[in-house]
């Protein structure tokens, strides 16, 4: 990484990060708008390999989607069925 900016900022933004003031995604927003802006960092030829790995540390866990979670089936209760058959004999 060449541009002493965005090392500047990155190391800002990963605190910020690391504390639960600012989102990954966002940090990489901002990152990206950095980029877009500056002439250092576009004629940077290894920023894109630092970018990935950048983005595999601070990347959010996994939290499944509503399909890939178990369906758990209401238990049957065989007490309920029971005592409906009682009081219709009556």
């Amino acid at each position: 990484m060449q541009c002493y900016r965005l090392k500047s900022l990155l190391r800002d933004w990963y605190q910020q990060v690391r504390a639960f003031t600012l989102s990954p995604v966002k940090m990489m927003e901002l990152v990206e708008r950095h980029i877009a802006q500056c002439e250092v960092c576009k004629k940077d030829p290894d920023l894109p390999l630092e970018l990935d790995q950048l983005r595999e540390i601070i990347r959010v866990p996994h939290m499944p989607t509503p399909k890939e979670e178990k369906i758990i089936e209401e238990p049957v209760y065989l007490v309920e069925e029971e005592v409906i058959e009682e009081e219709e004999e009556f």
